[in-house]
C-alpha cells in the first residue's frame, strides 16, 4: 500500500510541474500623445486566435496559459491607429510587452460654399422650390 501511495504522489508531481509549461503574456497600453495616460478598454488580440481581451482601468492585459510559440499582438483602440507585436513565446516564462499607441490622423477635404450648393438656381416665387439645378 505504501509502494502505490509512494507511485502516485511521484506521479502526481511529474503531471504537475509538465502541466505548468505555459507562459503569461502581460502589459500596458498607453496614448503615446498623451504623456504615456493608459487606455482603458483597448483591444488587445493574438492575431489568427480567438483569444482577446481587454484592458482594465490602469490599462493593464494579461493573457494566461500561452503555449510555446510565434505569436502576433494586435493592440487597437477607436481613434488610434492599430499595432502589431511579434512576440516569441518560451515556456514558463513571464513576457511584458509594453506599447503606446498614437492617435489617427484623419484629413478631411474641406468643401466650399458653391461646392456644397451644388450651383442650384433658385425662383425668385418661391425661395424654398429649386427650379433647375446645373
Amino acid at each position: 500500500m505504501l509502494h502505490k501511495f509512494f507511485y502516485i504522489s511521484i506521479f502526481l508531481i511529474f503531471a504537475s510541474a509538465f502541466s505548468q509549461q505555459n507562459a503569461t503574456i502581460s502589459g500596458n497600453v498607453t496614448d503615446f500623445e498623451i504623456g504615456n495616460e493608459p487606455i482603458l478598454f483597448a483591444s488587445v488580440k493574438i492575431k489568427e486566435s480567438a483569444a482577446s481581451v481587454q484592458t482594465n482601468f490602469h490599462g493593464n492585459y494579461r493573457f494566461e496559459n500561452i503555449a510555446s510559440g510565434e505569436y502576433i499582438l494586435v493592440f487597437s483602440f477607436l481613434g488610434y491607429d492599430d499595432k502589431e507585436i511579434a512576440v516569441s513565446v518560451k515556456e514558463d516564462k513571464n513576457y511584458n510587452v509594453n506599447v503606446a499607441l498614437t492617435s489617427k490622423t484623419i484629413a478631411i477635404d474641406l468643401l466650399s460654399d458653391t461646392e456644397i450648393a451644388g450651383n442650384e438656381t433658385i425662383s425668385k416665387n418661391s425661395a424654398n422650390k429649386i427650379s433647375s439645378i446645373d
